[in-house]
């Protein structure tokens, strides 16, 4: 069994897809990052950037079992997941997970997507096998040698168990999971779509402390979140965090890496380039997440990550 943790990121914009010459370093496509752990493979969200993860898983292998983690429902995060092509496949397995007020909301809201007024083909025309269940932030989801399956706790766990914590994050409107993904004493915190707090959010500091990385929303400027920036409005209570924001998040979580994520779509990639630079300047191990961009955590010791940062040109 492969001894990395890897992550890839597959879309990094938020809000709506953003193609074109001026986003050619950091992509376009919305919320998707791919975590590969032990030869399973989870998922975070379902915006445009799963449309190329779905060809390339096709290329792998089959049959595909598969892990997809919403952190949210907004239309940005799952717009992709009509055009995963694994869904459509009958031998892929699809466990499915995510917020909601009762165990179908997830299931819902996908139907509601495909419906006859939205779209051609409904959820039940995906040919794949479909676990889908909303879950609660008290639970913890555990991928092993048995099975996926929800549990009440995390312990008695085989040390081979991939095991993802929720925690729920009320600064985004509807409220957003920010989810811990664990196997093998490494760890990735997947933060998208927060807000930041006067003195920080503590109760995501407290989850994602000791993370090897935290991919963080970093959405805003601090001059266009104030409203400082010339043909923008400010954009406090938005539910965004600012380079700034996450970066003093990493740094009080003592993580091993940040990762800016959930790029605005009207910030060309110079303007995505400054705040990573702005990032820097309180933690200096942060990057601008950018689609094809792979992080592989080979031991615990940071000092030893393998990053790789394959500029797309």
């Amino acid at each position: 069994m492969n001894d990395e943790l890897k992550i890839k990121f597959w879309g990094v914009r938020g809000s709506y897809p953003a193609p074109g010459a001026g986003t050619i370093r950091y992509g376009g496509n919305t919320s998707c990052v791919e975590i590969s752990a032990g030869g399973r493979t989870i998922i975070l969200d379902a915006g445009t950037g799963i449309i190329p993860l779905g060809r390339e898983l096709m290329q792998r292998k089959r049959p595909l079992e598969l892990m997809l983690l919403f952190s949210h429902l907004h239309h940005d995060h799952t717009q992709g997941f009509p055009f995963f092509i694994p869904a459509y496949v009958p031998n892929t397995d699809l466990h499915i997970f995510g917020p909601g007020g009762t165990p179908e909301t997830v299931k819902h809201v996908l139907e509601h997507n495909q419906s006859a007024e939205t779209f051609p083909l409904s959820l039940r025309d995906m040919a794949s096998t479909k676990q889908i269940e909303s879950v609660r932030e008290s639970q913890v989801i555990v991928w092993d040698e048995e099975n996926v399956r929800v549990v009440g706790s995390d312990s008695g766990l085989s040390s081979e168990a991939v095991v993802i914590r929720i925690h729920k994050s009320y600064a985004h409107p509807g409220g957003v999971y920010v989810y811990r993904i664990s196997w093998r004493g490494k760890s990735v915190v997947y933060a998208t779509d927060t807000e930041g707090y006067v003195g920080m959010d503590r109760k995501l500091v407290a989850f994602a402390c000791d993370a090897d990385v935290l991919i963080h929303d970093a959405q805003y400027s601090e001059e266009h979140y104030r409203g400082m920036l010339a043909g923008f409005p400010s954009t406090q209570g938005y539910g965004h965090s600012t380079a700034m924001m996450a970066a003093e998040v990493a740094a009080s979580a003592e993580t091993g890496e940040l990762v800016l994520f959930h790029h605005d779509p009207a910030y060309p990639d110079d303007w995505v380039a400054a705040q990573e630079a702005a990032a820097k300047n309180l933690f200096p191990d942060s990057h601008a997440a950018f689609e094809g961009m792979e992080i592989a955590l080979s031991q615990r010791e940071r000092d030893r990550m393998d990053v790789k940062y394959v500029k797309n040109d």
